[in-house]
C-alpha cells in the first residue's frame, strides 16, 4: 500500500525526532508531521536551546561586571550588544536544525510538513497547516503523538494585545531592546530563568506567583535557597498574590493589579509583563475524538504504563501527557515506546528519576522525592545538608552560594533525593541520578573517591552527613 508506514510521529521535538531515529535504527519504516517549517519542536526553536544561549551570554556579562576585578581582570567601558547576543542565539538554533536535518536523512525518515489529522486508527489526513485543506492521506501501523504544549493563559479577563505589552516565552527570547521594567508572573523554571536573563541585562524585575512559594513543585529548601539568591540580585519576589486585572496605563505602562488572601489590591508597573504559568497540550486540529482517544480534564491524552493511549495501536509522549515538561522526559518516554512496538519487556518509567534543572547562576538542580513527599509518604529519613562555601572548589570559582542536601531511608540508608543548589549542579545531579538508579546507600557515595578539588566533593561530605551524622569540612 502506498505510503504505508510502521510508525508515524506527529511532531518533531526531542521526543518525536529521537524516537523516529530510534525506530529507524530498528528497521521500521517511519515518517514524521510537522506543522512548522523547522524540525526540533519547541526546545529548539522557542525553549530550552534559545534561552539556554541567552542564559550564558547574559551571566558572561553579569559576571564581567561584578567579579573580573576580584580576579585582577578589568574593562574599559564594558558593555552588551543584544543584537549579536541574539544573533548567536538564532545562530546555534539554525546549526542544530540542520543536525537534525542531517540525522533525519541519514535515517531514511520521511517528513510530512502539515497538520496530522486522524481519520481512522489507521489512517492519518494531512492538512496543510494555514489553509487547512487536505493534502494527502498516510496508513501506519502504530503512531506516537508528540505534539508538545502551548503557553496557558490567565481566563476569565481580556488582556491581550495591548499594544503587545502581554507577552510569553516566545516573544521574551526574541525581544529587540530590554525593557527598564518587566513584571513576570509565574515563579515557575520559566519565569525565573527569564526573569535572571532580563535582571542580568539591566532590567528591574517583579516575580509575581500565587502559591506561597517559588518553583512550589521542588523541595522547600530549593525554593527558599533561590529566593534568597534572587532577591541578593535585586529581583523582586512576591507570592500568594493572585492576578485579578492587566491593563494599560498611562505613558505606555503595563499595570498589573494582584489580590492577597484578605482581600488587599496590589499595583505593579512595568515596561512588559511576561506571563509564565504554566503550559496546556497541544492537541488543536488532531481531532482525537474521531477514534475515541481519552483526555482528562486538563486536555492532557491518559495512556497507561506502557504511554499507549485508549487506542491500542496509539502512543503519546511529552508534554502533551502532563507530568514534568521537560525535554529529557520526552525523549525517555518515546525510547520506551519504541522498544515497546518493538516487542521489548520494559519496566515502567521511574519519573521520579528524571532530574530537574534551572539554569540561573547558580544553578539548580533535583531529582527522586522532596522531604514533603517523603513525610507524606511517612518513611523515617536522615538528611544531610553540606553548604558549597565549605568546599574549596566553590572558593576559587567565585560562587560559594548553595548547598547540596541528600536524603536517605532512615532505616536501610537508600538514597531517596537529592537537591541541590550551585555552579554546575545541572552536571553535578548525575551523580545523585546513577546512585540512585541502582539504590545506593549515602555509605556508598561516602566509600567512592571524590576528586579534589571539585564541586562532586559536596556528595562525598552530605552523604557522611547522612549515615554518621558528621562532615569533614564542617
Amino acid at each position: 500500500m502506498k505510503n504505508l508506514y510502521d510508525i508515524v510521529i506527529i511532531g518533531s521535538g526531542p521526543g518525536g525526532y529521537i524516537s523516529a531515529i530510534r525506530a529507524s535504527q530498528l528497521g521500521f519504516k517511519i515518517a514524521i508531521i510537522e506543522k512548522h517549517k523547522n524540525l526540533g519542536g519547541t526546545c529548539l526553536n522557542v525553549g530550552c536551546i534559545p534561552s539556554k544561549s541567552l542564559l550564558e551570554s547574559s551571566k558572561r556579562f553579569f559576571l564581567s561586571e561584578k567579579y573580573s576585578k576580584s580576579h585582577g581582570i578589568f574593562f574599559e567601558k564594558l558593555h552588551f550588544d543584544l543584537e549579536k547576543m541574539m544573533y548567536r542565539k538564532n545562530k546555534i538554533i539554525e546549526n542544530l536544525n540542520n543536525g537534525i536535518n542531517y540525522l533525519i536523512k541519514k535515517n531514511k525518515i520521511d517528513i510530512y510538513k502539515g497538520i496530522g489529522v486522524f481519520q481512522s486508527k489507521n489512517i492519518l489526513s494531512i492538512k496543510n497547516s494555514i489553509s487547512l485543506k487536505e493534502e494527502i492521506k498516510i496508513h501506519f501501523k502504530f503512531c506516537i503523538i508528540s505534539t508538545g504544549s502551548k503557553p496557558l493563559k490567565i481566563k476569565n479577563f481580556n488582556y491581550h494585545n495591548i499594544n503587545n505589552k502581554v507577552i510569553y516565552s516566545t516573544e521574551a527570547l526574541n525581544m529587540n531592546n530590554i525593557p527598564k521594567k518587566l513584571i513576570i508572573i509565574g515563579g515557575g523554571i520559566i519565569g525565573i530563568e527569564l526573569g535572571s536573563i532580563f535582571s542580568r541585562l539591566g532590567s528591574k524585575i517583579t516575580i509575581i506567583d500565587s502559591i506561597d512559594r517559588i518553583i512550589s513543585n521542588m523541595d522547600i529548601s530549593l525554593s527558599k535557597g533561590v529566593q534568597n539568591i534572587l532577591k541578593k540580585h535585586s529581583i523582586n519576589i512576591q507570592t500568594s498574590l493572585s492576578i485579578s486585572d492587566i491593563t494599560l496605563g498611562k505613558n505606555e505602562e503595563v499595570v498589573v493589579t494582584a489580590k492577597n488572601f484578605q482581600g488587599e489590591n496590589f499595583l505593579f508597573t512595568g515596561d512588559y509583563c511576561l506571563v509564565a504559568i504554566g503550559r496546556v497540550p497541544y492537541t488543536k486540529h488532531l481531532e482525537l475524538e474521531n477514534i475515541g482517544i481519552k483526555t482528562n480534564e486538563k486536555g492532557f491524552i491518559i495512556v497507561n504504563d506502557y504511554l499507549q493511549s485508549s487506542v491500542e495501536n496509539i502512543y503519546a509522549i511529552g508534554d502533551v501527557i502532563g507530568g514534568k515538561m521537560l525535554a529529557h522526559k520526552a525523549e525517555e518516554e518515546g525510547l520506551h515506546v519504541i522498544e515497546h512496538i518493538n516487542g521489548k519487556k520494559l519496566n515502567k518509567l521511574n519519573y521520579h528519576l528524571i532530574p530537574s534543572v534551572i539554569y540561573t547562576y547558580p544553578e539548580v538542580a533535583s531529582v527522586g522525592y522532596t522531604e514533603n513527599e517523603i513525610i507524606n509518604k511517612k518513611i523515617k529519613y536522615n538528611i544531610g545538608i553540606f553548604p558549597m562555601k565549605s568546599l574549596g572548589r566553590a572558593h576559587t570559582n567565585g560562587c560559594t552560594d548553595g548547598f547540596l542536601k541528600m536524603i536517605s531511608n532512615k532505616k536501610t540508608d537508600e538514597i531517596l533525593g537529592i537537591h541541590i543548589i550551585g555552579e554546575h549542579a545541572g552536571d553535578m545531579i548525575m551523580e545523585g541520578t546513577v546512585a540512585m538508579e541502582f539504590y545506593s546507600s549515602s555509605e556508598d557515595i561516602y566509600r567512592i573517591c571524590h576528586p579534589h578539588p571539585t564541586l562532586s566533593e559536596a556528595f562525598k561530605e552530605a552523604a557522611l552527613l547522612n549515615f554518621e551524622n558528621r562532615s569533614i569540612h564542617m
